[in-house]
């Protein structure tokens, strides 16, 4: 199997499939811009300076923290400075994340390959286990976690609209029988 090779001529970009593969590439997109803005902002101006949150929200994450977040580089420098260290070595595996996240995009769907729906929406569902984790904490320190769930909610729908558009695209042009299976022709 060669990974280099072109798309198939049945695939189009017009159509559920193409705009599957398309929601995806965003999805996938705005993790490689996250991973670069969000450190250059947190070292260029600080934790929470330019809106820019660490976990949730710039207001929810200072509620938690007890602190105003663009406060915090000039009144606690070391957790600034380790808060900020923290975001880098997460925004580094959100970035390896969507490196592999557009390359199974770009190459299986678009190659009819079936598990890379699957493969997709898990790694974006993937993030649910550990925002639940993350609203329970904040909320045993009785800080409101809702106010941040948009943007989560945002992304999980891009993932399942994308799934459900892929899954549709794909049984359009489905032969009723594979190739080399005893019914094929």
């Amino acid at each position: 199997m060669n990974a280099q090779a072109s798309a198939p001529s049945d695939f189009r970009w017009r159509s559920p499939l193409g705009l599957a593969v398309a929601l995806f590439l965003f999805y996938g997109g705005a993790n490689v811009v996250a991973a670069v803005s969000v450190p250059l902002s947190l070292h260029t101006n600080g934790p929470g300076a330019a809106g820019v949150p660490l976990i949730l929200d710039v207001k929810t994450d200072s509620a938690m923290l007890g602190t105003p977040l663009p406060q915090l580089r000039e009144a606690q420098p070391r957790l600034s400075a380790f808060l900020v260290g923290f975001m880098d070595s997460m925004c580094a595996y959100m970035m390896a994340f969507a490196i592999v996240f557009l390359a199974v995009t770009w190459f299986a769907p678009r190659n009819r390959l079936e598990w890379a729906m699957w493969t997709l929406l898990l790694g974006t569902l993937a993030i649910l286990p550990y925002y639940a984790l993350i609203a329970a904490t904040y909320s045993s320190f009785d800080v409101a976690a809702a106010s941040a769930v948009a943007p989560i909610l945002f992304s999980l729908a891009i993932g399942v609209t994308a799934t459900a558009l892929a899954w549709v695209g794909l049984r359009a042009h489905k032969p009723p029988h594979p190739p080399g299976s005893r019914h094929a022709a």
